[in-house]
């Protein structure tokens, strides 16, 4: 009998903090979700609300609907084009980030000659260079992956330099009394810290690489999202358009959420570290 009973003491009390577990973030997500329900029954009942006509804003459930109908014939067709711009152009960007980030914190010469025209990527719209990207390469995919790169390339490049100057001097002099040089310090020191931050850019890049394939196909495309969200402007139908939105935000949420899949097992040291905080 006492067995039984502490064994049923020891059952009360894991299950007492898991339902408290449980009851807190139900609390902390609260306020979450009933400003979305809020969101969503505003937006259903807009029209009944307002009397504004459909065109202006659609209810939801009838997006929802041309979201799915028009899947097969339409939505997915031109999501796979603007899918494959925006990964090829995510690729370009991250790799030239990071590898000219390193460029630029290592050598002064890089430095002075890249920092500025790293820079002048983001000082200029984008939206102004798409033109001529377009003139120069035609109507083709070329000119949107180059539109997405130079949209992600920036934020992957600020946060690399940023991380390999995190490491503090006494580390690197360590390392240096052991012998070090500076290959090994850049692979065993530099790089492994830096990590976080360059994953940081990369999600943010991931986040943005939608804006850049879609900004690249308004300027000019026969195919992907762009055409259909402009053939849908010019007839009204503010149904069509919403759903390549909703197109376009599933796959830029895809890619984040995938980048930082690859990010916890990558660098798992800096989750448990962040944890015991």
């Amino acid at each position: 009998m006492a067995t039984s009973s502490g064994t049923g003491d020891g059952d009360g009390r894991s299950v007492k903090p898991a339902r408290s577990s449980l009851r807190r973030h139900l609390e902390s997500a609260l306020p979450t979700l009933l400003v979305v329900a809020s969101i969503i029954l505003f937006w259903e009942f807009f029209n009944v609300i307002t009397g504004e006509p459909e065109y202006v804003l659609p209810p939801l459930h009838k997006i929802l609907v041309t979201v799915i109908d028009r899947a097969g014939d339409r939505f997915l067709p031109a999501a796979w084009v603007t899918l494959q711009e925006m990964l090829l152009g995510f690729a370009f960007g991250v790799g030239s980030g990071i590898v000219l980030g390193t460029l630029i914190f290592h050598f002064k010469t890089m430095r002075r000659a890249l920092l500025p025209i790293v820079i002048s990527t983001q000082a200029v719209p984008v939206i102004a260079i798409a033109p001529l990207l377009i003139m120069w390469f035609g109507f083709g995919m070329a000119p949107k992956v180059i539109v997405v790169a130079l949209v992600t390339f920036f934020p992957v490049a600020v946060n690399t330099i940023s991380g390999l100057a995190s490491v503090e001097r006494e580390t690197i002099n360590l390392m240096h009394s052991f012998g070090a040089n500076e290959r090994k310090i850049f692979s065993m020191v530099r790089f492994p810290a830096a990590l976080p931050f360059i994953f940081a850019g990369v999600k943010n890049a991931a986040a943005i690489s939608a804006i850049g394939a879609i900004v690249g196909e308004w300027v000019g495309a026969h195919k992907g999202l762009g055409p259909v969200m402009i053939a849908a402007n010019a007839g009204f139908k503010t149904d069509v358009i919403f759903a390549a939105i909703f197109y376009l935000a599933f796959m830029a949420i895809a890619l984040f959420l995938s980048v930082g899949v690859i990010e916890r097992l990558a660098i798992p040291w800096h989750f448990m570290n962040r944890s015991r905080k």
